[in-house]
């Protein structure tokens, strides 16, 4: 019998904005894991989980994926960090939620640590 697949939301906010520039290399490292997880649920492990990934850079996404991202905050009692999200982006991104629950905020984990916590490897 085969398990239901985890439902993953990776949040990516816009890598550059045209008044702060670029991003910090401590904010690059964190949007590189975000990008490694993609991948890795894509391709290693896309018979486990079923990936969403909003880009809130891209206007065609920003509104579904700002919208979800409030949602996951108020959902984990982040209720004053999600009142505050359109202006937070930068610190709230990148995020993680496993079965709509948020589990990282502002940061994302390698593979080995997502697996981890979520009880496999």
């Amino acid at each position: 019998m085969t398990s239901a697949k985890r439902h993953v939301e990776i949040f990516i906010g816009p890598i550059a904005c045209s008044c702060a520039g670029g991003p910090s290399p401590a904010k690059q490292e964190k949007i590189t894991r975000a990008l490694a997880l993609k991948w890795a649920l894509q391709n290693e492990y896309k018979a486990e989980f079923d990936l969403r990934v909003f880009d809130l850079g891209n206007e065609y996404e920003y509104e579904e994926g700002y919208r979800m991202l409030r949602q996951r905050l108020e959902e984990v009692g982040e209720r004053e960090r999600a009142q505050g999200a359109a202006y937070a982006l930068k610190d709230l991104t990148p995020a993680v939620a496993v079965d709509a629950r948020l589990e990282w905020i502002g940061d994302a984990p390698i593979i080995e640590d997502f697996m981890r916590r979520l009880g496999r490897n």
